[in-house]
């Protein structure tokens, strides 16, 4: 037999298999496809959130304010003490009027209409740009509690670090992580449960014809062979209608986004990574649990 009428063979033989039990093959079709979707979406929302807590890492700024009236050998000193720490990349100083500059851009140009100059808060301040690789859980609150030593600084009045945001977004990443690995893992067995039961009816349905294989000398890989595909097939299929339901989620939530916030709606849910994720994981998923359930349950 020549490779290819094998592999015909056991495709035609895998598609005898599966209409043997067709409500199964569905109910495990459709649990991959949720899983499979599912784990995917997971993958990319916290992608998204570790690109996000790298800007803001990139943004990442600690203000040292100074008293006034504090002498510029002083404020040489207190910028070379800053600068000393491995998370500080780069130290700027600005003047009264400088950061008094900077305060009037951030306001409203309505509230700033007839209001005094002088009326705008400003002081000697110095702008720490921290290093960005730092952002970590852990390096952030080693720059939160040297942060706030450094407010026990002579001349120093007031240290603001923006990092609440960043720390919160940390603590959202972990638990979200955290669920997605819990949930990931009981979809992920219950998708291989379904796929794991459909081959094993199969090989039950077919015990008789295996036997009668067995005595004409076929080898154990010829008779496992059609199983395999069988669940390779589940999972090829489960990661078509995955992609079925995605690119649909997607259109649909375009179609929302446009029509109801006059926003355009470019982020894909269906990217090259994921649709690579699904063409690849889903006969990957199918093909281990079938080889679970023909390892124990057809001894040949």
């Amino acid at each position: 037999m020549n490779p290819v009428t094998r592999a015909v063979y056991f495709l035609r033989q895998a598609l005898r298999l599966l209409r043997t039990s067709p409500w199964l093959s569905v109910v495990s079709v459709l649990t991959l496809a949720v899983s499979l979707s599912i784990i995917g979406l997971l993958a990319m929302v916290l992608f998204a959130a570790d690109g996000l807590i790298a800007d803001l890492g990139d943004k990442l700024t600690i203000s040292v304010y100074v008293a006034d009236g504090t002498t510029k050998d002083r404020m040489t000193e207190i910028e070379t003490r800053l600068r000393a720490h491995p998370g500080v990349k780069a130290v700027r100083a600005l003047t009264r009027e400088a950061d008094r500059e900077r305060n009037r851009k951030l306001l409203d140009p309505e509230l700033l209409a007839g209001l005094d100059q002088e009326a705008i808060p400003g002081q000697p301040v110095l702008e720490l740009e921290l290093d960005s690789t730092l952002a970590s859980r852990g390096d952030l609150d080693r720059l939160v509690t040297w942060a706030e030593k450094t407010e026990d600084v002579d001349s120093v009045e007031d240290v603001e670090f923006g990092a609440e945001k960043l720390r919160l977004l940390f603590a959202m990443v972990e638990i979200l992580r955290t669920v997605g690995v819990v949930l990931s893992g009981i979809l992920l067995a219950s998708a291989l449960f379904f796929v794991l039961s459909t081959v094993r009816m199969g090989v039950y349905s077919r015990r008789q014809e295996i036997e009668i294989l067995t005595l004409m000398g076929a080898t154990p890989r010829f008779v496992r062979a059609p199983f395999l595909v069988e669940g390779a097939l589940h999972g090829l299929t489960g990661a078509l209608v995955a992609m079925a339901f995605l690119g649909l989620l997607h259109m649909e939530l375009q179609a929302l986004v446009r029509d109801m916030y006059r926003i355009n709606f470019e982020a894909s849910l269906l990217p090259p990574g994921m649709v690579v994720w699904l063409l690849v994981g889903g006969p990957l998923l199918g093909l281990l649990a079938s080889g679970v359930s023909v390892g124990r349950y057809l001894r040949v």
